[in-house]
C-alpha cells in the first residue's frame, strides 16, 4: 500500500485554517496565553457603558453572521429559562412595603409634618388608582375590595394619631378637601369630630334606652361639634 505524503508545509496549512483549529501540543502554554490577555480585555468591556457595548455588539453581528447566531442562540436560551421560572407576585408590596413602612415611620410620636406627608402620599396613591386612565387597571384594583380598603385604613390610622389642632392645621393647608375626594366616610367622620365619640355614644345609648330624647340630643351635639371644626 502506497503512502501519500502531503507536499504542503505546516506553515501553509496553518495559514489556511488558522492555528486555533489545530490541537495544541502545549495546552498549559495556550491557556496561559489566554489567561494573560483575556482579563485585561474583559475589564475594559465591563467598564464600557451598556449603550457602547450594545452598539459594538450590533456592529460585530452586522458584519459577522456567526456572531449574530451566537446572539440569537443566547436570546432563545434566555427566553426558555424565563419561561420555566415561576411567576412573581407583588401583592405583598402594596401593604408590607408601602403602607407598612409608611406607618412605621409616621408613628404618632413623630413630628406632624412627617405624619402629614405620610397621609398625603397614601392619598395620592389611592387617588391615582381611582383616576387611572387605564380602565382595566382601575377596575381590577378597585373591584377586589381590599386594595383601597388597606389604604383607607392606613390613612385613618394616621389621621387618628393627629390631635384636633393638627387636624385643623391639615384643613388650613387645603389638604382636607383633597382627602374628601376619596369619598371615605370614616375620614369624614374623623375630621368632623364624630368618629372619636362613636364608642362613647354607643355606651350611653345602651345605658339610657328608656330615657327619651337623649339620643336625639347626642346627635344634635355631634352635628354641631362637627360643624364647628370644619
Amino acid at each position: 500500500m502506497t503512502t501519500h505524503q502531503s507536499k504542503r508545509t505546516y506553515g501553509a496549512f496553518s495559514t489556511l485554517i488558522g492555528t486555533d483549529s489545530l490541537p495544541s501540543t502545549n495546552p498549559s502554554a495556550s491557556k496561559r496565553t489566554r489567561t494573560d490577555s483575556d482579563p485585561a480585555l474583559w475589564e475594559m468591556i465591563t467598564k464600557l457603558p451598556s449603550t457602547t457595548v450594545t452598539t459594538i455588539l450590533w456592529q460585530i453581528c452586522s458584519k459577522n453572521p456567526s456572531s449574530a447566531r451566537h446572539v440569537y442562540t443566547a436570546h432563545q436560551a434566555h427566553l426558555a429559562e424565563e419561561a420555566t421560572r415561576p411567576p412573581i407576585s407583588f401583592d405583598h408590596f402594596s401593604k408590607d412595603c408601602y403602607i407598612g413602612e409608611i406607618l412605621d415611620k409616621a408613628r404618632p410620636d413623630t413630628r406632624w409634618e412627617t405624619r402629614r406627608n405620610a397621609l398625603e402620599v397614601l392619598r395620592k396613591i389611592s387617588n391615582s388608582i381611582m383616576l387611572c386612565n387605564e380602565h382595566v387597571i382601575r377596575h381590577e384594583l378597585m373591584k377586589d375590595g381590599c386594595t383601597l380598603a388597606q389604604f383607607a385604613e392606613a390613612m385613618l390610622t394616621l389621621a387618628e394619631g393627629m390631635t384636633p389642632d393638627e387636624r385643623d392645621r391639615y384643613k388650613e393647608e387645603g389638604l382636607y378637601e383633597k382627602l374628601v375626594d376619596l369619598q371615605n366616610e370614616s375620614v369624614y367622620d374623623l375630621f368632623d369630630g364624630d368618629l372619636g365619640n362613636d364608642d362613647d355614644d354607643g355606651e350611653e345609648d345602651g345605658d339610657g334606652d328608656d330615657e327619651d330624647g337623649e339620643d336625639g340630643e347626642d346627635g344634635e351635639d355631634g352635628e354641631s361639634s362637627g360643624s364647628s371644626q370644619i
